[in-house]
């Protein structure tokens, strides 16, 4: 009869570690990764070689 409290800021953040949340994060991180690749090699092919300045 007598739950444990949970505090109304953990019930705020467990959206976080929802499976939903996580496939969203990384889908959205794939996509990110790949359109800084894209730029990247369409700068070092067609504008300022961005290449040089990772060593």
């Amino acid at each position: 009869m007598t739950e444990p409290q949970t505090s109304s800021l953990r019930k705020d953040f467990r959206v976080f570690r929802e499976p939903g949340f996580l496939v969203t994060l990384l889908l959205i991180g794939l996509l990110a990764a790949v359109g800084a690749y894209i730029l990247v090699a369409a700068s070092n092919d067609y504008g300022i070689p961005v290449r040089e300045y990772w060593r």
